[in-house]
């Protein structure tokens, strides 16, 4: 246990002393198998059923523990996982994790969980994962045994479920940190575990990392640190919960949050320009395929205009009066005439990440003003690429990719007009 001792424990443990007592009496481990959940009943036996029928054909020779991470559910998701069949060379660790409910938190968890059983790397597989097969285990898991330090999984997505990635994160991280990693909200991923080690050891743990802003700090600090990573194509996975045009997504609002949030604390990295990097795949990815797509324009459309009466104000007082105007008079136009092109989208996204690192207004309300905007955005999106394969779908997320790269010169002459808003020497966010 010195190795956790050493990492972990600099901070309060979310693992509770009935936790900590199971770990021991389970001992050493190959692999951990984690899943955080919070009232997942209704999906969480798909993926028990996938993993656990992924371990006994894939990894029959590994001691592998399958965890539990929960937010302290009152429905049903628990009694699943605790009646599951297991096969011999599994042991079960089911807990409740300490602190407010949190994705993050339930992962940090399994981070620790892993360090103190010595396990050689750590896989997070989602409660709610749909389209999940039993061949993701080992996919994820290879890479990661043969010597890389995370796996990141990327996906067949339809373009409403694509959006997100497409039109902000990826483009994001490509141009301020120079790496294609394609998914950089991937819910599944394999992680080398005296890494994760170090991840659940950071004092990042009552922020928006707590929560979802996680998926997306893993990604930046594994391209910020340099490590060893690949991607990992799983094949289709289903669109994520929620509704279309839904104004109230904290899912949203963490993520940005943390997205944005790099260009502070990482500054000195961004700024320096650093050198492309090419993240190799660890098998062929399949884009000669068109997931099918709902129909989700009219409600991407109505969560734009509802956004207008909410958050108005706040898109005049953050946005430039030239890019405010193109947004305007996108909302005065027909749903058959609308839009949203990638140029505007990109000096949408790159004026309210400068305004809330600026700390010109409330940092939450930011986030949460963004969301109709990015609506509206994948409403035009969803039209111009639902019939695409994903080969052809590509060619428009290049386009989106310029965009942003055509605004970075002009972004780093306004960013080097003001003062951060926060403290980046305090060692907070770093890591240190």
């Amino acid at each position: 246990m010195a190795r956790a001792e050493s990492g972990i424990l600099r901070y309060e443990t979310t693992l509770n002393p009935e936790a900590r007592e199971r770990v021991k009496e389970i001992g050493p481990a190959d692999l951990l198998v984690g899943i955080p959940s919070y009232r997942n009943g209704r999906t969480i036996g798909e993926v028990l059923e996938a993993v656990t029928e992924g371990i006994a054909t894939y990894l029959p020779d590994k001691r592998v523990v399958l965890m539990n991470a929960d937010g302290d559910s009152t429905d049903n998701t628990v009694t699943k996982v605790k009646e599951i069949e297991i096969s011999p060379n599994v042991k079960k660790l089911c807990i409740v994790y300490k602190g407010k409910s949190g994705k993050g938190l339930a992962i940090r968890s399994i981070l620790e969980a892993a360090a103190c059983l010595e396990t050689k790397a750590c896989v997070v597989v989602e409660a709610r994962a749909p389209g999940i097969c039993p061949e993701w285990l080992p996919r994820l898991v290879k890479p990661v045994l043969a010597g890389d330090d995370i796996a990141f999984a990327c996906y067949n997505k339809s373009a409403y479920g694509a959006s997100l990635a497409d039109n902000l994160f990826y483009p994001f991280l490509r141009v301020f940190l120079s790496a294609d990693l394609r998914e950089p909200l991937c819910s599944e991923f394999c992680i080398r575990t005296e890494l994760g080690e170090k991840l659940a050891g950071k004092d990042v743990w009552e922020t928006d990392v707590a929560q979802f802003g996680v998926n997306v700090w893993i990604a930046i600090q594994a391209l910020v640190e340099g490590w060893d990573i690949s991607q990992v194509p799983l094949g289709f996975r289903g669109d994520p919960s929620g509704e279309p045009g839904d104004l109230l997504d904290t899912r949203f609002e963490h993520s940005v949050g943390t997205l944005f949030r790099l260009l502070t604390v990482h500054e000195d990295l961004w700024r320096k320009g650093p050198p492309h990097r090419h993240l190799p795949f660890s098998r062929p990815w399949n884009l000669d395929v068109t997931p099918p797509c709902r129909d989700c324009i009219g409600d991407l459309m109505d969560g734009m205009h509802e956004g207008w009466e909410v958050y108005g104000e706040d898109w005049e007082a953050i946005l430039s009066s030239e890019t405010f105007s193109e947004v305007t008079n996108l909302l005065a136009q027909d749903k058959g005439e609308f839009v949203f092109s990638e140029n505007l989208w990109a000096s949408v996204v790159m004026e309210f990440a400068m305004s809330h690192n600026r700390g010109d207004g409330d940092p939450d309300r930011i986030g949460k003003s963004l969301l109709p905007l990015f609506y509206g955005r994948t409403a035009t999106y969803v039209e111009q690429t639902k019939e695409l394969t994903l080969a052809e779908r590509e060619a428009i997320v290049h386009k989106v990719v310029a965009a942003f790269l055509d605004l970075k010169s002009s972004f780093i002459r306004q960013w080097s007009q003001y003062d951060s808003w926060f403290d980046t020497d305090s060692g907070f966010w770093l890591g240190a």
